[in-house]
This record gives C-alpha cells, structure tokens and sequence, in this order.
C-alpha cells in the first residue's frame, strides 16, 4: 500500500477479464432450459475496482456477468484473497449481475437444471477456473492503484416492471402498471487526475433477464457497459444489481430490446456524469456481517413426499432432493 502521507486522498485501480466459457456450458438461471449453450451474443467479463482511502484503507469490488455468487464460492474466494493479497472479507464485494445468459456455477439451484454428471463435471471446472481468476483479478486492481478523485450522482430509468403485480402476457402499450419499483440508477465516477474517467459504477433494480436464448450475454447490463465503454474510451464501465427480485425488464425476450434497455440505462449514467456530481472525501469504513434466518420447522419425509404428488418438473425434483437428504440420516436446513 502507499504511504497515507505521500497520498492524502484516493487511490483506485481497475482491472478487467473475459470469463466467457471456452465450450457449451448448461445456463443457469431458467429452470425451462434444456440443453447447453450454443453460443456467444456478448463476451462475459468480470471486473475489479480496487480503492484506498487516505487512511490506507483498502476495499475491493468485483462484478460479473454471472447469474450469482452462491455461497460455498464466495467463501473460497473471500479465503484465497485474504491469503494471496491480504484483504479481509469485509474490503471485499462480489456483485453478480445476475443475467440469465451465463453458466451455472457450481452447484448452484442444481434440482432446478436437468443436466447428467459429465455436464456437472464440465460446470464445476469451469467455476474452478473462474474462482482462480477472479482471485487473480482482485490482485491486478490492487496493483494498479494511482490518485484518483470519487464523485457520486443518481438517474433514472424506467424499463423496470414489477413482475409480481403485473402479468406480462396482460401488458400492452396503455397498460395501467402496479405494484413498487425502485428506477433510479445510482452512479460513481472514477476519474484520473487529469479528469478522465478511469472506472464508472453504476447499478439498477431489475432482473437482467431480457433474454432467454441459448447465447452467452450479459443481457442489458452487459450492453450498457459496452454503451458506456464506447462513450468513455479507456474507462472501465462496471453494474452491479440494486434489489430487483421482483423486477423484470418489461417488454422483453427480444436482443433488440436487451440493446435498447442497455442503451438506456447507458444514457442515464451519462446524464449524470455530464452534471455535477457529489464529490467524495477520501475515507471509508468496511464491515462484513451474516443474518440467521430461521426457517419455519423442517417437514417430515411423509409431508415431502405428499408435496411431490402434483409437483410441476423442477419443484419436484427439489422436494426429491430433500428426500434424499432425510434418507441419507442428514438433517434439513434449520
């Protein structure tokens, strides 16, 4: 790390890598899907921005073009960071844009997917490769911390839909929309000293799942990214997902849309970078914690197997699961 004293304000390093799968890989994300990949729309790239403040504190985000972080690969990650760059858990963020158009990773949702062992055998190793560059990633950022300044602003997009209180077959142009939304489209400027951005952050609340082809994409964060890259050259755009679970870009199912709604948001973030925007002191603070969530009392075998009668495909095969495990003397999740 750099001398706090010499410095006296951020520095902040970017880095970048095509994590795109070199053979067909099964998707993760939609539990229709019934065969592997049979191509790339988009390259996949996960990207790190490294930060220290001017106390010597040192934080790192990372993002990808993946559907999601599950837990067991955070951990491992989290430990080879530590180890191999000394960050502890709480300077580090790993932030999937939870697209529906990359592999599944590790043994993520696996009773939702069909796949046979030798497709499970291909996703586990390409998540061993991604866990060792995602690690390799987190060193590169770091390693290339120089002076920058931090600015904050916020837009607005309004593609996202609550998915929850209205039914996408139903929508049309006059469509009378329901239910809570979050629009707005958090920014941060990353910029060299000389006044050219170096890294922009941005993020929105809603599913990154306009697509539903059997293509690699980062769907429209992936687009926006590549909007925002091409309007800055030599910046590194980064998205990360606001709380969309229940948001959906709506219409959808079309690349043309997945362009236009990446083009939007890409538009919102320029907005604000051509504004003034909130400049930030050079000092942060870190901290990592777990909630406990209690779930309601485990079911028994017989009320498992009851529940399986009228199951629909990969609920079934979920509940099948839970059977195995109580068959196996394995207690359920508590």
């Amino acid at each position: 790390a750099a001398d706090p004293q010499e410095t006296a304000g951020w520095l902040a390093g970017v880095a970048s890598v095509d994590i795109t799968p070199r053979e067909p890989l099964w998707l993760g994300g939609y539990a229709s899907r019934t065969k592997p990949a049979e191509g790339t729309l988009l390259p996949l790239y996960a990207k790190a921005l490294a930060l220290q403040d001017a106390a010597g504190n040192r934080a790192v985000l990372v993002t990808g073009d993946i559907l999601d972080f599950p837990k067991p690969f955070a951990e491992r990650i989290r430990a080879r960071v530590e180890a191999d760059h000394g960050l502890a858990r709480a300077g580090l963020i790993l932030s999937a844009s939870h697209t529906h158009s990359a592999p599944v990773i590790g043994t993520s949702l696996k009773c939702i997917y069909t796949f046979d062992d030798q497709e499970e055998q291909k996703i586990m190793a390409y998540a061993d490769d991604l866990e060792t560059k995602l690690v390799t990633l987190t060193g590169q950022a770091l390693a290339n911390l120089a002076p920058a300044t931090l600015h904050s602003g916020n837009g607005i997009a309004r593609f996202a839909v609550n998915r929850r209180n209205n039914i996408e077959a139903q929508i049309t142009a006059t469509h009378d929309f329901k239910g809570p939304v979050d629009h707005s489209v958090p920014v941060l400027r990353v910029s060299r000293p000389d006044g050219a951005v170096m890294a922009v952050v941005f993020g929105y609340a809603c599913h990154a799942t306009t697509l539903d082809i059997y293509q690699w994409s980062g769907d429209y964060p992936g687009f926006a990214q590549i909007e925002l890259e091409k309007t800055h050259p030599g910046a590194t755009a980064m998205f990360f997902a606001g709380c969309g679970a229940d948001q959906n870009p709506l219409p959808r199912r079309t690349v043309e849309r997945a362009i236009q709604y990446g083009r939007d948001l890409a538009v919102a973030v320029d907005r604000v970078l051509a504004e003034p925007m909130k400049p930030l002191e050079p000092a942060f603070s870190a901290q990592y914690t777990e909630v406990e969530l209690a779930l309601a009392p485990a079911p028994s075998r017989d009320e498992l197997a009851a529940q399986t009668v009228n199951a629909p495909g990969y609920r079934a095969r979920c509940l099948n699961r839970l059977i195995e495990t109580l068959d196996a003397g394995q207690p359920l999740p508590s």
